[in-house]
């Protein structure tokens, strides 16, 4: 085994990857009503690593007092800003643009925020505007441009308090996509103090601190191939790889993961966690990633969507879930742990010779007990934010067998 192993991508389905330790429950089989499919799944020990979560899934007990905002939505900013009356024909395309450009992200922060005041110019300005707009006919040029101030002048009023609070500076603001570096940036400048960067991810293409502690804090949308490569200029996705087309989901699920797991409800005195309940019929789990067909993964087959449909599959689907619901607020407290938790880049250094570890090491290389393999075990699980290929015993007693 090499003695480095980089950390690779985040499921498409999880907010966080991380370890707790866990009996391990039986194997549980469904045989499916066509004889070419078996539907096999087995429970996982880590059910945070799995954990699937938004928060159109939950209820707050301490939701945030927003500041006192007029109501503007993004699809009125889009139909202002561009003029387009008939918004509903581009308005997929044009929603997309807009949510993963700099100025977009600025705005879903601003607005994942909540308590900071827009910060609107003085003198009426913006009344006039709506005055204007009322009245012109709204094809005349008039209209449109006062639309499209309007537009200008409401999305200003999100972005200049995240720029008074530091969190963006207005040299770095344009029309252009909000890259991985961006992001990383504006999120690392705003939870660096709560969530701090350890150290020792190792981008082959990154240097910079905020792209390196993105990785490390397993925000989804910066998955890093089995080379270490991030490719920073890319916009977010889930998938390794160099990016030119921007997608949303990858966006979406960012602030799902800042909200509910970072400690995410900005107050006067600095961040705090959500109080989360899981509603009724929510399962905060997709059984996909955990089912397998003919002892494959789900999501390797080509015939998902039938199998889906099958009474074994739902069956299979509905036990998952349930296992999930009776263990979500363990499961959250554990992935909320575990996200501001170090990472292992590199077994060697981080591991084998680390000091941290030292006794146990040297217990197990004596004799090789099971005994030991498991003390080594639990104490990398507690000290590191594991990933899925990494958190087994076998894969800790590999590293131990063969890393230097």
């Amino acid at each position: 085994m090499q003695g480095k192993q980089f950390v690779f991508s985040l499921l498409t389905c999880t907010l966080c990857l991380s370890a707790v330790p866990v009996v391990s429950p039986a194997l549980n089989i469904a045989a499916a009503a066509s004889p070419a499919y078996k539907i096999t799944y087995k429970l996982p020990a880590n059910p945070e690593k799995y954990l699937f979560l938004n928060v159109q899934m939950v209820s707050l007990a301490n939701p945030q007092t927003p500041a006192t905002v007029r109501e503007y939505p993004i699809k009125q900013y889009l139909v202002d800003s561009t003029g387009n009356l008939d918004h509903y024909k581009l308005e997929f395309d044009d929603n997309r643009k807009f949510v993963t450009s700099k100025k977009g992200f600025l705005w879903n922060f601003y607005q994942m925020i909540g308590i900071f005041p827009p910060a609107y110019p003085e003198g009426g300005k913006l009344a006039e505007l709506d005055r204007q707009i009322d009245t012109l006919d709204g094809y005349s040029p008039e209209g449109l441009q006062a639309r499209k101030a309007r537009a200008e002048l409401e999305l200003n009023a999100r972005i200049q308090p995240l720029i008074h609070a530091g969190y963006v500076k207005p040299e770095e603001i344009d029309d252009g996509i909000a890259t991985r570096e961006f992001v990383a940036t504006v999120f690392y400048r705003a939870f660096k103090d709560v969530r701090p960067y350890h150290g020792g991810i190792d981008l082959k293409d990154s240097e910079n601190e905020a792209v390196r502690w993105a990785v490390e804090s397993g925000l989804p949308g910066f998955p890093v191939d089995s080379k270490g490569f991030v490719f920073p200029q890319s916009p977010l996705d889930l998938e390794p790889g160099e990016k030119n087309f921007p997608e949303t989901y990858a966006y979406d699920r960012v602030f799902q993961f800042v909200q509910l797991i970072f400690p995410g409800k900005k107050t006067a005195s600095g961040w705090a966690y959500y109080q989360v309940k899981l509603l009724p019929g929510m399962a905060p789990v997709q059984p996909r990633e955990i089912i397998s067909v003919n002892g494959k993964p789900f999501a390797e087959g080509a015939e998902n969507y039938s199998i889906e449909q099958t009474n074994e599959y739902q069956n299979a689907s509905r036990k998952i879930a349930q296992h999930f619901i009776q263990r979500f607020p363990q499961v959250l407290e554990q992935a909320r742990k575990d996200a501001l938790k170090p990472r292992v880049w590199d077994w060697s250094r981080d591991v084998i010779h680390h000091p941290t570890f030292a006794k146990q090491v040297a217990a197990y290389r004596k004799n090789k007990s099971s005994q030991n393999l498991n003390a080594v075990y639990q104490a990398v699980r507690a000290h590191y934010n594991l990933s899925i290929r990494q958190d087994s015993a076998a894969n800790v007693k590999s590293v131990l067998d063969n890393v230097k």
